[in-house]
């Protein structure tokens, strides 16, 4: 058999529960075909797990207990096989929404893993035990019976004898029913329907349950919401009523009715009497039929409870129970609970137990006082023990197998810091990388080559004195797209218009602007005529008397147009001379345009291609 060996809860939103199994060595290296486990309830369902071998290969199975017809539970679960040197050689597999059926109980693997490998791996401890996890959460159960009741029944003697029952069905390791009962007006016709959950087993205790009818007939679908009530000693509940009944059963009175389980819990009241003068024990059974003992007393203005679990010494050997609880004092119609998160204890076989003593938080003049809502008329008070879940585990000492846990938890621990390191190195390496993308280029940048191309585009078409309008003049969104088409951050939008000023006054040309850029233009006129005048007086020295280079520089510098210039021996094949300073003083000319042109536009431009180029 597969003992029990370990239990968690992890109390997170999809409810997970790992159970940890001991496959013995006698089944991996004899020749048994067939293993299974104990019944154990996960998810208020009863499990087992089973192991198969077949042809050197070993199947695993998952299989619901008690499933009726009519039953759906789904549940996402998974089975791992230990390996004792490292967490990545775990043999494993994941189903997610198995559905579990009347039909189809069982859903597990086929070849999961071969029996060599087991035996090879370092799955095997030195007894040749081999260590199974098995994870199960987001468990649902929902019954689904197709119910027919006539919308005018027949005549019957007493009406409150009509009902009718749905099938059966189990939850929690209860059996349970749905009772219908119409009730009739004096025509005979049906005005409303009442529905009962029924509980038909373990009637010793309560049980608080969470649930949500559905009816469905065609289109018309109705939903109740959650309900959560307490099933009594006797198995009954609360009604619901449902009070469209054209709606649900039309002309057929056939219609669906599904009901979706949450959760039921075990609930045993216990009634003390702390103010009496020989306070007395109270001796109460929980649904494994084992023995418990509380008790209550006032010290100090507080109000203490102490529990006993007086069947501790029939715990049998080599087994510790494991169980989660939580207590409540009812108060009318509420319950306070004593503990904000369930309680966690852990019983194991010796002579009596030492007991859990409870120092509430409930002022003990509210519980006296006859308004309070505490005691009843006898002044006794309801304490009610309300019980999650109680597992059987094998071996309650702690082992070498509890630490190839430990070790793998170690061994995830470090990969993860070790991936954290990697992704920190990566961060700081891409945060390098951007600054650098961001940060100017005036050499070989793209701002370089869209001076080029606008000086090159004003000369060619308007000449050196072209305004630049013509290159501000562009997409309205030039400022939040760069050249790849990636639209700019605002963020760093705002920083380069802390940096180097608002592109608007750019575009736009405010005054500020325009007074700068005049009197940078004016200033580059004067010296440039002061260059042009030095470069006449050397090529005067140089050339002489030669009338035609005389004549062409003054032709060059005293036009107000220099695109403009006239020149007519520069197209003449005799005159070598003035072809070569034809060319000279073409390049010139281009210079400087190029020169005034940069000069001008250089704030524009440069904070245009920052904008258009943050990260190039």
């Amino acid at each position: 058999m597969a003992q029990l060996f370990r239990f968690l809860f992890t109390d997170d939103r999809s409810r997970s529960e790992v159970f940890t199994f001991m496959i013995p060595s006698n089944f991996i290296l004899d020749m048994d075909t067939e293993l299974k486990s104990r019944d154990f309830t996960s998810s208020n369902q009863k499990w087992s797990l089973s192991f198969h071998k077949n042809n050197g290969l070993l199947n695993t199975y998952l299989t619901l207990k008690s499933c009726y017809e009519g039953m759906i539970v789904t549940a996402d679960y998974g089975i791992t096989l230990i390996n004792r040197e490292h967490f990545t050689r775990n043999e494993s597999f994941y189903e997610k929404n198995a559905r579990f059926t009347y039909d189809n109980q069982s859903q597990g693997r086929k070849a999961f893993v071969s029996i060599e490998a087991l035996c090879t791996l370092d799955f095997m401890d030195e007894r040749g035990n081999i260590q199974c996890e098995l994870e199960i959460k987001n468990v649902n159960t929902g019954f689904t019976y197709d119910a027919q009741i006539p919308p005018t029944p027949s005549y019957i003697r007493n009406l409150s004898e009509l009902k009718y029952v749905s099938g059966t069905f189990s939850f929690g390791n209860y059996e349970w029913n749905v009772c219908i009962q119409p009730k009739m007006d004096s025509m005979g016709s049906i005005t409303c329907l009442k529905f009962y959950l029924c509980r038909l087993s373990s009637l010793d205790h309560l049980c608080r349950i969470s649930y949500r009818y559905k009816f469905i007939n065609g289109g018309f679908v109705h939903d109740s919401g959650i309900i959560e009530q307490y099933s009594d000693i006797n198995g009954a509940s609360n009604s619901y009523r449902m009070d469209k009944i054209k709606e649900l059963l039309q002309m057929t009175g056939k219609f669906v009715i599904r009901i979706d389980l949450i959760k039921v819990n075990s609930v045993f009241p216990i009634i003390l009497y702390p103010f009496s003068n020989q306070p007395q024990p109270v001796h109460f059974y929980d649904r494994d039929r084992q023995a418990w003992m509380m008790e209550s007393c006032v010290e100090d203005n507080c109000f203490i409870l102490r529990l006993f679990y007086t069947d501790i010494n029939n715990i049998p050997s080599g087994y510790v129970r494991v169980m989660s609880f939580n207590i409540s004092v009812r108060h009318q119609n509420s319950a306070v609970y004593v503990f904000k998160k369930p309680v966690i204890k852990y019983y194991y076989k010796r002579e009596s137990d030492d007991g859990l003593e409870i120092t509430t938080t409930i002022d003990v003049n509210e519980i006296m006082s006859e308004n309070g809502g505490y005691l009843d008329q006898d002044e006794g008070i309801t304490i009610e023990m309300e019980l999650y879940y109680s597992h059987l585990l094998h071996q309650p000492e702690y082992s070498h197998l509890d630490d190839i846990i430990r070790k793998q938890k170690l061994q995830m621990h470090r990969e993860i810091q070790a991936l954290q390191q990697e992704n920190y190195s990566l961060e700081k390496q891409l945060h390098t990388l951007q600054g650098a993308n961001v940060a100017p280029n005036p050499a070989q940048g793209p701002r370089t080559k869209s001076f080029e191309n606008a000086s090159a585009s004003s000369t060619a078409s308007s000449g050196v004195g072209t305004s630049i309008s013509s290159l501000n003049t562009t997409n309205p969104n030039l400022s939040n797209v760069n050249q790849n088409g990636q639209v700019t951050p605002n963020v760093v939008k705002k920083y380069y218009e802390q940096k180097y000023g608002s592109t608007t006054n750019m575009s736009t040309g405010g005054p500020n602007q325009n007074m700068g850029m005049s009197s940078g233009s004016s200033q580059l006129d004067k010296n440039n005529q002061q260059y042009q005048q030095q470069q006449q007086q050397q090529q005067q020295q140089k050339n002489g008397s030669s009338r035609t280079g005389s004549d062409f520089f003054n032709q060059t510098f005293g036009q107000s147009n220099p695109n403009q210039i006239q020149n007519n021996n520069s197209n003449n094949p005799d005159n070598p001379l003035g072809a070569g300073l034809s060319s000279l003083t073409s390049t010139f000319t281009s210079g400087i345009a190029n020169l005034k042109l940069t000069a001008t536009n250089f704030q524009a431009n440069k904070f245009t291609s920052k904008l258009m180029n943050p990260f190039s």
